[in-house]
């Protein structure tokens, strides 16, 4: 071990080491120092000595626990993907294990400790094996990332559906939903040390094996290992090493790119002494995310370490984007790019358009015909007919609008930084719209309606402001990098309010789903405003659209200006799905899978495949109201849950067939 690998490992074991003694010393409960010195050298049996031993002691182990995994996971995580942004967040694996413990708490009991590390397992496995066969076949880089933040946006949807209907059963994983250190007692810590510490070990017998496997599939055949044996065994200690972390922490992000990159920064000599170096660094980070914690918001409010977390790994997320260098030349989506134009299916889709609009009039807790519908909108209508058009007419019609602009939103960002993964929800978009829109909610709960979708709509452009000024008008890798370092951010800041506004939290995570209920005409007429202003400029620049597409180099020696054009089109998309979240809520995937199957239909000729992609994103987005509205009747399901089971399937089938392209 070289002096330099010596050095960052001391200097993590000692900042973990005044971490946990900070985080002993303060906490809930007024207990004296001394009496802290106390509980941890005597065995009194006070009240401070328990709330020590039993609160405070099991809080700090947690945290080298899930320090240590989170670290390890990421270690192997970029040995065998070979990027240094993979780690258990990033590529969506701690979103699938919290999914999966959600739900089980949601429709059974679940007890703390191993059976929450192992049914955290069986949902960070199902990510594992989805990003696996995608970087498995070499489809790496950013595009991973890109992919995996979408796999973990999709799980995360769910995972706060459930929360929305089952509100009581999963109360107790509010706060470990956030990505606490709060442990009750030691059981929990004893299982988790019982898994982790022979994952562990495993990991560190492997790293010879991760040494040879970085150099590539190819080379390490060639030198005699058993390379697919050896991605396997990688894969499930990267898993049970998530599922330790999430099943005692909750899904916590950041940790393992931090952990990572100070090791990479060590310059060690294998992945033995990176791991050697990762793993203090990583229980350093998690207790002093959790002593900060303590700090902004004061001992007696619980803020979770995975919030700081994220605070802090935002700004390490720009840094890297600006560091990198060169492009990203070609386009990302070739399969779907280079499909050819279907004139029967665009015309089927056009069609069945209409039809969706009328079935969606019809239905409802109260039925009524086509006739009846078709009768009201011609003027001759009966009072059934009246009720169809003042009660579900303008929600659809909200809904229509809002599916067309968050398709053309997805369509000109994924253009614009050549990535089919690209959207409004990867592009701090939703985040900051997100943000605005909690401010109200959660701050100021009087104010006037019309405040809410004009605070949501200035959070999104402020957040997307901020992606291209942080970005400078850089290639497409570093404006998705800087893009999903902003959504990160907006997500903390999120979570942060919603933690300090329990009574309202109900009204917020239904927002934050999406939803079309109780919207009326003014709403429309609030969409329709900066629709019909931005929709033309779209449809005016669908060549640059297409020459964008082409490497920058390409596109230059074509006569357009590729940064200004970029920042301007990323501009109007932004302020496109900024409008449409403003009043429909932070729905997910339609700016993101529209905009992909419009060009399976239609082909990459963005003159064709844009009015396509409005008529999906319309259709998709109607179909989840009309459903929401009538599937459980009277109850609402929101139709950003609607979209987000549709668009998980989706996208899982969209990354499979992706994966060679």
């Amino acid at each position: 071990m070289t002096r330099r690998v010596a050095a960052f490992a001391l200097a993590g074991l000692a900042l973990a080491l005044v971490a946990g003694v900070l985080d002993v010393a303060q906490g809930q409960g007024d207990v004296p120092l001394g009496d802290v010195w106390s509980a941890l050298f005597a065995r009194g049996e006070s009240l401070n000595d328990a709330l020590v031993r039993d609160i405070r002691l099991p809080r700090v182990a947690a945290g080298i626990v899930a320090g240590f995994a989170l670290a390890g996971a990421a270690v192997i995580l970029q040995a065998i993907t070979r990027n240094p942004l993979a780690e258990p967040a990033t590529l969506g694996l701690t979103a699938g294990g919290a999914l999966a413990v959600t739900l089980v708490a949601a429709y059974a009991s679940l007890a703390p400790g191993a059976p929450t590390i192992a049914v955290a397992f069986v949902g960070v496995a199902a990510g594992t094996a989805l990003i696996g066969a995608m970087a498995a076949a070499g489809g790496g880089g950013v595009r991973l990332i890109l992919a995996g933040m979408a796999v973990g946006l999709a799980l995360a949807a769910g995972t706060a559906a459930v929360r929305l209907t089952r509100e009581t059963e999963t109360s107790g994983l509010f706060l470990w939903g956030a990505g606490s250190l709060l442990q009750n007692g030691w059981g929990p810590l004893t299982a988790g040390v019982l898994i982790g510490a022979p994952a562990l070990l495993a990991t560190l017998l492997l790293t010879r094996s991760l040494d040879v496997a970085v150099l590539g599939e190819q080379t390490a055949r060639a030198l005699g290992q058993r390379a697919g044996l050896v991605q396997l065994a990688s894969v499930a200690l990267a898993a049970v090493l998530t599922a330790v972390a999430v099943g005692l922490v909750g899904p916590i992000a950041f940790v393992g790119i931090l952990a990572g990159g100070l090791a990479r920064a060590a310059r060690p000599r294998g992945h033995r002494q990176a791991l050697l170096v990762a793993l203090p660094w990583g229980a350093a980070i998690l207790l002093a995310a959790d002593v900060a914690g303590r700090l902004i918001t004061g001992l007696d409010t619980e803020t979770p370490a995975g919030v700081v977390c994220a605070l802090i790994g935002a700004p390490v997320l720009v840094v890297v984007a600006k560091r990198l260098r060169g492009e990203v030349g070609q386009s990302l989506d070739t399969r779907a790019g280079g499909a050819r134009w279907r004139p029967k299916a665009a015309l089927a889709a056009a069609l069945l358009l209409p039809v969706a609009v009328i079935g969606s009039l019809c239905l409802g807790e109260i039925r009524i015909g086509p006739g009846e519908v078709l009768g009201s909108i011609l003027g001759r209508g009966s009072p059934l007919g009246e009720i169809a058009l003042e009660s579900r007419a303008p929600r659809l019609a909200v809904a229509l609008l809002g599916g067309a602009c968050l398709a053309a939103s997805g369509t000109v960002l994924q253009a614009a930084v050549r990535n089919p993964f690209a959207g409004p929800e990867l592009a701090g978009v939703v985040g900051g719209a997100s943000v605005g829109a909690f401010l109200v909610l959660l701050a100021f709960p009087d104010a006037p309606t019309l405040v809410l979708p004009f605070a949501s709509f200035a959070g999104a452009l402020v957040a997307m402001g901020a992606v291209l000024a942080l970005a400078g008008g850089g290639s497409p890798t570093r404006l998705a990098l800087v893009g999903l370092a902003v959504t990160a951010a907006c997500s903390a800041v999120t979570m942060l309010m919603l933690l300090n506004a329990q009574p309202a939290a109900a009204t917020a995570i239904t927002w934050l789903i999406g939803s079309t209920y109780a919207t009326s005409w003014a709403d429309f007429r609030l969409l329709a405003v900066p629709a019909a202003l931005l929709l033309p400029l779209v449809f005016l620049a669908v060549r640059r659209l297409d020459v964008l597409m082409l490497d920058d180099d390409l596109s230059r020696s074509l006569g357009l200006r590729t940064s200004r054009t970029r920042a301007l089109l990323l501009a109007a998309g932004a302020a496109l799905g900024a409008a449409a979240v403003a009043v429909c809520g932070a729905i997910a995937f339609v700016g993101l899978l529209a905009p992909h199957a419009a060009r399976l239909l239609a082909g990459g000729n963005h003159r064709r495949s844009l009015p396509m992609a409005m008529t999906l994103g319309a259709l998709l987005l109607g179909l989840a109201d009309a459903v929401g509205r009538t599937v459980l009747a009277p109850t609402e399901i929101p139709s950003g849950l609607v979209v987000s089971l549709i668009g998980a399937p989706y996208l899982a089938v969209l990354l499979w067939r992706s994966r060679t392209a």
